[in-house]
């Protein structure tokens, strides 16, 4: 194997893991910070979040990676992350990990029964985008919140992000980082003495259930991972690379099950920067390209072995800069699920109820806006529906009787 991979490495696939890695260091994990900090985690449970999603991508990206030589590229679901910035307000941390772990069985499962390209075909994939925009909504409109209270910091870092945007917009984030840091620097103590350079010592956490975690978290979450491990799939499908979802999506869950102990919210192929490394961008040769799995699947287990690192170096930054990095990283994210919400007339109107029901940040029964915003997306879809087929046989009645009227007139 060692053999076949030093004749098959390439510098051009090597960067284009390299640039995966930091893709992902540079705006998700921003993410799983701030959803940390919404739920007011000690560092040592942060940092366990780190190491734990950090550990899960590696391993699943370097094992199909190499099991079935084409670049996968383990990720962890942005939306769903964002969803528990919510979640960790609402639902105590233990039951978040109840819900990480029966989802995750859920979907090992669904993965190995051979039920997940069936289920797939019945998901309401414009009302799940408006669900995942109006998660969003709020956490990017953050931007300008921080705007108003830290100008100074927050302008810079805009503006780096719209020109990046222009001229070179696969390094857009990383380098609006670059920028914040640059800015904040001269307030901000950086300096190594007190910097946590240790290795991360992973904290467990004994599951909790409820019924009110697993409906208002844990089907939403559900949802999500279904929808990103069938975007995943169908992304390298897209690329020229058959792979079965049972050996996607199994891998996986089992990889997702015992980490769900240590904070890991479910692991699963990723997309867009997964589109990067399977495209000829990567290497020509489309046999070669696995090597980018392999480099960032490595990335990921040297970065995760150092977890506390990553949120020391974090915590040093600003709040202002670190909500205004992770409302850029997700604006793509917004404004695809927006599309994808209203791209079809027929479900517009039931696309936007979800949406709006989302961002009002509702909840009833313990259960979260988001759920309540699916349940009203599906309960106007069906509304309408019974209302298009009662106006279609009305018109239908009303055709034929005109008909017998002109017959017997005849």
């Amino acid at each position: 194997m060692f053999s076949r991979m030093r004749a098959d490495f390439s510098l051009s696939a090597a960067i284009a893991g390299l640039i995966a890695l930091v893709a992902t260091y540079s705006g998700p994990v921003l993410i799983v910070v701030q959803a940390a900090q919404a739920g007011h985690l000690s560092p040592s449970l942060l940092s366990t979040w780190i190491w734990a999603v950090s550990i899960g991508a590696g391993a699943v990206g370097l094992w199909l990676s190499l099991r079935h030589k084409m670049p996968v590229i383990g990720a962890w679901s942005t939306p769903g992350v964002a969803l528990l910035i919510t979640g960790l307000a609402h639902y105590p941390f233990k039951d978040v990990i109840g819900c990480y772990l029966v989802v995750s069985i859920v979907i090992a499962v669904i993965g190995l029964s051979g039920l997940f390209g069936r289920l797939i075909q019945h998901l309401p994939a414009h009302l799940l985008s408006a669900m995942i925009a109006g998660v969003l909504f709020d956490f990017c409109a953050g931007i300008f919140r921080s705007l108003q209270s830290t100008p100074a910091i927050v302008l810079p870092v805009v503006v780096v992000y719209v020109a990046c945007r222009r001229l070179i917009p696969r390094y857009a984030v990383a380098l609006a980082l670059l920028a914040g840091v640059a800015v904040a620097l001269p307030g901000t103590n950086f300096g190594v003495q007190g910097l946590d350079l240790s290795v991360a010592r992973p904290e467990f956490t004994v599951p909790g259930f409820s019924f009110t975690s697993l409906m208002g978290l844990g089907l939403p979450l559900l949802l999500l991972a279904l929808t990103q491990l069938a975007t995943s799939i169908h992304i390298l499908r897209s690329a020229g690379f058959y792979i079965a979802p049972r050996s996607v999506v199994g891998a996986s869950a089992l990889m997702s099950i015992p980490l769900a102990f240590f904070g890991n919210s479910g692991i699963n192929p990723a997309a867009i920067v997964g589109a990067m490394c399977a495209s000829p961008e990567c290497h020509e040769d489309p046999r070669r390209r696995y090597i980018s799995g392999v480099v960032c699947g490595i990335g990921y287990l040297c970065i995760g072995t150092f977890g506390a690192s990553v949120v020391a170096l974090f915590a040093r930054l600003p709040d202002g800069l670190t909500t205004t990095l992770a409302g850029l990283a997700l604006l793509g994210t917004l404004v695809s699920s927006l599309a994808s919400a209203v791209a079809n007339e027929t479900h517009r109107e039931s696309s936007v109820v979800t949406f709006v029901v989302t961002v009002s940040g509702m909840s009833f029964f313990g259960l979260g806006s988001a759920l309540w915003g699916l349940v009203a997306g599906v309960v106007f879809s069906l509304a309408m529906s019974r209302k298009a087929k009662a106006a279609h046989v009305d018109a239908r009645s009303s055709t034929a009787t005109t008909s017998t009227a002109r017959s017997e007139r005849v």
